[in-house]
């Protein structure tokens, strides 16, 4: 994909510019490029084409539609999950106003595609063309841990700045290794009861400011 009008590119143009006929309504969005690019490496274009047009339709619904709400309800529902396995790091997390609206658009939105080592966004893709959207949130949930669990972490990082610095840029790479962060994801991983629990609870708190 980075040779200019390459087969790579070529093929991603057809993907993003037959969904935004089939879908004039959302269209292109910033991110798409990133799920198309993923499901091209592993099929054909047509197929890749349906395949994105079921992820976006049962997956990521509302996640690229404007102001972006349903990304947004997520991101909030993972932020609160967060407390279900490790209090301590969703007091960190509070403490430094570490709201997810300032790293998880890019999560969600790439399906962590430019966030994770190559081989764990293969593994984390697998899970997730099986089990479905919630994967995200739990795939987030599984990083936040693994980034500020560590006492030491937590107590090095003492602001906003430095917390989110070390969160999109100085985690350290064996913690992103891919046995070692799917091993964490499938201890840490909630359920869908869980998750859709605590997304009613956001969905009403979001019904109150913006009736």
């Amino acid at each position: 994909f980075t040779e200019k009008d390459g087969i790579g590119q070529q093929e991603m143009r057809k993907v993003l510019i037959a969904y935004s006929a089939y879908c004039p309504k959302i269209g292109y969005c910033q991110g798409m490029s990133s799920i198309a690019g993923i499901l091209l490496m592993i099929m054909p274009a047509e197929q890749a084409f349906w395949t994105f047009v079921a992820i976006m339709d049962r997956y990521l619904l509302g996640y690229y539609s404007e102001g972006l709400l349903a990304l947004q309800l997520d991101g909030k529902v993972m932020e609160n999950l967060v407390k279900l396995r490790n209090e301590k790091v969703e007091a960190f997390l509070k403490k430094n106003k570490l709201e997810a609206c300032y790293y998880a658009v890019e999560w969600f939105m790439c399906g962590y595609t430019r966030n994770l080592p190559w081989a764990t966004v293969l593994r984390v893709w697998d899970i997730f063309l099986c089990e479905g959207g919630n994967v995200l949130i739990n795939v987030g949930v599984t990083i936040l841990l693994l980034a500020f669990k560590d006492q030491a972490v937590r107590d090095a990082c003492t602001s906003f700045d430095k917390a989110i610095r070390f969160l999109k840029y100085k985690m350290p790479k064996d913690l992103l290794d891919e046995d070692v962060f799917i091993e964490e994801y499938f201890q840490v991983r909630l359920s869908d009861k869980e998750i859709q629990e605590e997304h009613i609870r956001q969905l009403a708190k979001l019904e109150e400011i913006v009736p």
